[in-house]
């Protein structure tokens, strides 16, 4: 979709996805080796009471099914930055998360290209939020 398509308050909801033990550690092994989100035994005795995914793998599930949308397909012409990532509260193996993202404000540039900002909030299968974050993407106009 270009810019002028979208309307402030619009809203996506991704399709939820299970997040598996395997899923945790193989992303937190590459990309965040924190000993709760890598090693099941000492994560026990850890804050979370177990092992939890990374908040980064959090974002990336989400992230990864709104691309599935195709909603912004070729228009994108690429990421321009993240506010006020915070993560809620942890995600555990098992756990079904989905994500909403809502249309904050567009902001045309030129005739050319724009700036979309969209309200990221990530829930899992009891309808508590995890996640939340800002983003800007720029788009065709």
């Amino acid at each position: 979709m270009r810019l002028k398509e979208f309307e402030q308050g619009q809203t996506f909801w991704t399709e939820p996805v299970m997040v598996t033990k395997k899923s945790i550690i193989d992303f937190a092994e590459e990309h965040d080796p924190q000993y709760f989100h890598v090693d099941e035994e000492a994560a026990q005795t850890g804050p979370f009471g177990g092992l939890i995914a990374s908040g980064f793998h959090t974002l990336s599930i989400v992230w990864k099914e709104f691309i599935k949308l195709n909603i912004l397909g070729h228009d994108c012409l690429g990421g321009m930055g993240m506010n006020q990532i915070v993560w809620h509260s942890p995600v555990y193996p098992g756990d079904q998360l989905r994500g909403e993202f809502t249309v904050d404000r567009t902001k045309p540039l030129d005739q050319v290209k724009g700036i979309l900002n969209l309200s990221i909030r990530v829930f899992n299968q009891e309808d508590q939020e995890v996640m939340s974050c800002d983003t800007m993407i720029m788009l065709k106009a």
